[in-house]
């Protein structure tokens, strides 16, 4: 069988849900029987345990009839191979559609790149896609959230949020509620930045409240995980999110309505401190959410997509 290489430029030490994603999705490929790896010529990303086959070599050079995997946002060396005439089919993966215009291949020249299809994780990125580009193919390969990693611990009253994502927003945010709700200032904020995959998921399971600074997303996994977690999630669902995000399962909101997301943060303390149950009800139905995006629902979709090449 013909080997299926997803190609990874980044550095090895960066922490980024997409660079798990292309691990985890080369795992499973491997499970069903497909020749999979991954090739990062900087080495094997460190901050998750995977038994992904890491390519290294600098010398790479694709077979004929192999499929190779490109990130959208492609940049030197992965741009260049992109453009290139080769023996192997090509394939788009895309994480993020605003990404596609970051990469050095302008997004009215991607066209003629020949790529096969493109794959994107949801119908949001899917209609994003297709309204702007005209790609023949374009399949959904959906995330999924690793139950055995991401599932509730002991609690305790705290904030968990990754305040990377909107530095600006999540200051003020907790500004403000601090301003409104002086009493709430004892409650930790609990950041999660540069943490190992384990790492997120204690923090995750141990905390009360994840605020959401999802933005520009063409899914949002982070939110799944802290639903799965047994967070009640308070926050932006960055677009992507609106793929999963519902008033049943979280308060969700625009990024521009930060006095909403402070009132929201506020009765979830409350209501948490006096176990309301409709509090236990959003748990319950952000639980069920999570649940749907299993593991096996992954991998059915990869043998969908490349057991058709």
């Amino acid at each position: 069988m013909a080997r299926i290489v997803f190609l990874n430029p980044n550095p090895r030490h960066l922490v980024s849900g997409g660079v798990k994603t292309i691990y985890r999705q080369a795992e499973m490929l491997t499970e069903l029987g497909f020749d999979a790896h991954v090739f990062q010529p900087d080495g094997r990303a460190h901050w998750f345990n995977s038994p992904a086959s890491v390519l290294t070599s600098p010398q790479f050079m694709p077979s004929q009839g192999e499929t190779l995997v490109f990130p959208e946002n492609a940049t030197g060396w992965a741009a260049n191979l992109a453009q290139m005439p080769l023996p192997a089919r090509k394939v788009m993966f895309c994480q993020n559609q605003f990404y596609v215009f970051d990469g050095a291949i302008a997004a009215e020249q991607l066209s003629s790149v020949g790529y096969a299809k493109i794959v994107c994780p949801g119908e949001v990125s899917k209609g994003f896609l297709s309204q702007f580009f005209h790609f023949p193919h374009i399949d959904i390969v959906p995330y999924h959230v690793d139950r055995d990693v991401f599932f509730p611990r002991s609690k305790e009253m705290q904030i968990a949020l990754m305040p990377h994502k909107l530095p600006r927003q999540a200051a003020l945010i907790r500004a403000m509620l601090h301003a409104k709700y002086p009493h709430r200032k004892s409650i930790p904020w609990q950041a999660i930045a540069n943490t190992t995959e384990e790492q997120t998921a204690e923090l995750l399971g141990r905390s009360t409240i994840y605020l959401s600074l999802s933005s520009m997303e063409s899914f949002g996994l982070v939110p799944i995980e802290a639903m799965a977690s047994g967070c009640i999630v308070v926050g932006f669902h960055g677009y992507g999110g609106m793929e999963y995000a519902s008033p049943e399962n979280g308060f969700w909101f625009s990024p521009e309505f930060l006095d909403q997301v402070v009132d929201a943060l506020a009765s979830a303390i409350t209501g948490l401190e006096r176990g309301e149950g409709i509090l236990d009800s959003m748990r319950s139905a952000g639980h069920k959410t999570a649940e749907r995006y299993s593991r096996e629902r992954t991998k059915e979709a990869l043998q969908r997509v490349y057991g058709s090449m």
